[in-house]
């Protein structure tokens, strides 16, 4: 099979002895994403051909590979409506390099619809219409996060709007229904090393968190950071650090504070604060979803989570001095963090994630990505 990703490279081979490909629907840095027929099941998929750097035959390709290949699998395991369906990982034959480096295609489910960067193209979205996707999007990242997955390239383009289920019809200024994130963990592997050796990653540069940026590694709170700035994005229609140039844009990541958002209404507050440098003073997932929850829904936004414990303490610790009802605080906070928003229930396992740290970002693509 070949790897090339040109138009006419690979087009109706079958790859893994069942999935006919149709048609390229999306190429780029990271690789090639076909519509194909599965046909052993008779439905049409999406298969994304991924492209690794240097030779197929040097030892850095087949880790790369092999890795890659072990990623997509976990990725698997990300059991949410909103996170794009993994079905197969079929390692292509024929590349020289075996079953433990040979270059893994990943098959998943095809979703019809538009990535948000094309939607954003014809101009920003209102505040509450960010919301309901940021939402959307926060609640793949939670379950992601509770498996031990980090995104790690969250960004317009890996956002696909797709048409509201039938027979409901779209409602007024959203057009959109269901909202999945795919790509879980591809620019991962290719993106470390294209920041060094080629352009290939100035794509979703701007959306990267700066811990990662300096060498410091990311867990799930870069992945918030990263949807800071898409929500930033969706409601101003830019990026606050694009820039012209790939060290420029490191440099305004690293360094340069972003412009107040000037049409975020009421997600400004929650936007500035996960564009915080510091990985550690950014909200937690349960009180973003909280906060996206009370946008899209028009209500009355929820009391910052250190204000509200001091609220409930009256604004003093001396309800401390009693340890029944410090225990009692206790187990309202937990309680708030299942409340509100996208998976709800999820809120504890979101919880427990930004607790344990990093993870691995995992390896998904969605039809027709880019």
């Amino acid at each position: 099979m070949s790897n090339d990703g040109g138009p006419g490279g690979a087009e109706n081979r079958t790859v893994g002895g069942r999935y006919r490909l149709l048609e390229r629907i999306g190429s780029g840095g990271m690789g090639t994403v076909w519509r194909a027929r599965d046909e052993l099941m008779d439905r049409e998929v999406a298969v994304k051909q991924p492209r690794l750097p240097g030779d197929p035959e040097d030892d850095f390709h087949r880790r790369a590979a092999h890795r890659l290949h072990r990623e997509a699998r976990a990725a698997a395991r990300v059991d949410h409506p909103n996170a794009v369906a993994i079905h197969d990982v079929v390692v292509e034959e024929g590349t020289g390099a075996g079953v433990e480096g040979g270059l893994p295609w990943i098959v998943m489910e095809l979703v019809r619809g538009e990535s948000l960067h094309e939607v954003l193209k014809r101009g920003p979205l209102d505040p509450a219409e960010a919301a309901r996707i940021g939402l959307a999007v926060l609640g793949a990242l939670r379950a992601a996060h509770a498996v031990g997955i980090v995104h790690r390239d969250v960004k317009p383009a890996n956002v696909l709007l797709g048409p509201p289920p039938l027979p409901i019809p779209p409602e007024p200024g959203q057009p959109h229904g269901r909202v999945v994130l795919t790509d879980f963990g591809i620019a991962h592997i290719q993106g470390e090393e294209s920041l060094t050796v080629s352009g290939e990653f100035v794509g979703s540069l701007e959306f990267v968190a700066p811990e990662r940026m300096s060498g410091r590694g990311g867990g799930p709170a870069s992945d918030l950071w990263s949807l800071g700035v898409l929500l930033y994005a969706a409601v101003e229609g830019w990026s606050p650090f694009r820039r012209t140039t790939v060290e420029s844009t490191l440099a305004a990541i690293i360094a340069a504070d972003p412009p107040e958002p000037k049409q975020a209404g009421p997600l400004g507050p929650l936007v500035v604060r996960l564009l915080v440098r510091d990985p550690v003073q950014r909200p937690g997932p349960a009180e973003v979803a909280e906060i996206l929850a009370a946008v899209t829904g028009g209500r009355p936004l929820p009391a910052p989570a250190g204000k509200t414990r001091e609220a409930r303490d009256g604004g003093s610790g001396e309800r401390g001095e009693d340890g029944e009802d410090g225990e009692d605080g206790e187990d309202g906070g937990d309680g708030g963090d299942g409340g509100g928003g996208e998976g709800g229930g999820r809120g504890g396992e979101g919880g427990r994630s930004d607790e344990g740290g990093a993870g691995r970002g995992e390896g998904g693509r969605r039809g027709g990505g880019r």
